[in-house]
């Protein structure tokens, strides 16, 4: 399987994660800004006892603002660390996203380079190795580095090694479902999505009960690569109204908006209805939209998403784009 590891310079709170990973030792010490952050966040101190190369999981209660869960990784024992011990951790983390399919951004620091004494270099390799043996297709390991010269060293050396990341381009779908058949068919275009590629996020398949909505909203809104809205007259009405969930994503994604360039693409519009005018809000009305008429049986905008969402070369796309002006 590709490996879907990339570096990052910062801290593991730096946005929204599905996952974080944190160091300890096998005797339960951590580092300084490990032992802030559990404080800040309310997050219990690591057991004594854990093996060399094992992780603990748990739900991050409290903080669904920085991600769903949070991790303990022993990843170093009596001052010191193996490769073999930071592989484990790799292929543990990505275990975990193939019996979790709600986690699929993870976070994690140069597990065993600070007092475990690994080179930074090996660190990575390893990671990325035991990731990628055991993780989903779809989940992507961000490795955060709080050093910018060991950032730059690292990035310049994966350059001269021609590594890329091939983490899937993570998609939000926002759309509101009045009936079943309105449900089924959000559900298979997410799994079309998905099929091609594409790490679609539905809170069909990621939201779970006595989840915060809005947090969970704006944590996919800020993690999401693009975003579809799939707009119908219910969607208008309630994006318009400042109504619901869809009002939330509404407000935040006005403001991302007002950030972006002109020319961006990070929101894709579906309409969902016989007419584009009754289908769209009115702060999409200039956006350059897809229509997909409910009496039409075959949606043949579907390959021209896709092609938007990873973003191939122009001449490669299908012109069936529509505009409501």
């Amino acid at each position: 399987m590709a490996s879907n590891v990339k570096l990052r310079f910062g801290d593991l709170f730096d946005g929204p994660s599905d996952l974080i990973v944190l160091p300890c030792s096998t005797a339960g010490t951590i580092t300084g800004f490990v032992a802030r952050s559990l404080v800040d966040y309310k997050i219990p101190h690591p057991r004594v006892g854990m093996r060399l190369g094992s992780v603990e999981f748990m739900p991050f209660e409290g903080a669904e603002n920085i991600a769903q869960f949070v991790a303990f990784a022993a990843s170093v024992a009596a001052h010191e660390s193996t490769p073999k011990a930071i592989r484990d951790i790799g292929r543990l983390i990505g275990s975990f996203t193939q019996e979790h399919t709600e986690v699929r951004a993870i976070a994690a620091p140069l597990l065993g380079a600070g007092a475990g004494g690994l080179h930074s270099e090996k660190v990575v390799a390893a990671l990325r190795e035991g990731f990628s043996e055991t993780a989903s297709e779809a989940a992507c390991l961000t490795i955060s580095i709080l050093h910018q010269d060991v950032y730059e060293r690292l990035r310049a050396g994966r350059r001269r090694s021609n590594g890329k990341s091939t983490c899937q381009p993570r998609v939000f779908i926002s759309h509101t479902s009045r009936t079943k058949e309105e449900e089924d068919w959000v559900v298979e275009l997410a799994l079309y999505l998905i099929d091609k590629g594409i790490q679609a996020r539905l809170d069909k398949f990621h939201l779970r009960r006595g989840m915060d909505l809005p947090q969970w909203m704006c944590n996919e809104l800020a993690l999401a690569k693009r975003v579809v809205i799939v707009s119908n007259e219910a969607y208008k009405a309630k994006a318009d109204g400042r109504q619901g969930g869809v009002g939330w994503e509404t407000m935040i994604i006005q403001g991302d908006l007002a950030q972006l360039p002109p020319d961006s693409t990070k929101y894709q519009v579906v309409v969902r209805s016989e007419s584009l005018s009754e289908g769209l809000p009115l702060y999409l009305k200039t956006r350059y939209a897809f229509h997909s008429k409910p009496s039409e049986a075959v949606d043949s905008f579907r390959e021209e998403l896709v092609k938007e969402l990873l973003d191939l070369p122009l001449d490669e796309r299908i012109e069936a784009k529509e505009c409501y002006l």
